[in-house]
């Protein structure tokens, strides 16, 4: 988790790459154009994710490669 300070508060907010790897766990509960239009972003952002910290999030789950192999298909 990361900090964010917000009018003076601190929120505590998951990173893009923990986010990345909900979003290919959870994508059948999302609409398919929904799900296609955030992994496009997740494309334009490819140089700025942490590719070590997905790789650390990803193996923390029961079906590892699954996850990333879907993220190596569908982002990078």
């Amino acid at each position: 988790m990361e900090s964010l300070r917000y009018n003076g508060d601190d929120i505590q907010i998951f990173s893009k790459e923990r986010l990345l790897i909900e979003l290919i766990r959870y994508k059948r509960h999302l609409p398919f154009d929904y799900y296609k239009e955030i992994i496009g972003n997740y494309r334009k952002l490819i140089y700025d994710l942490d590719f070590q910290l997905v790789e650390e999030y990803a193996e923390q789950l029961p079906k590892t490669k699954l996850v990333m192999g879907t993220i190596q298909m569908e982002v990078f």
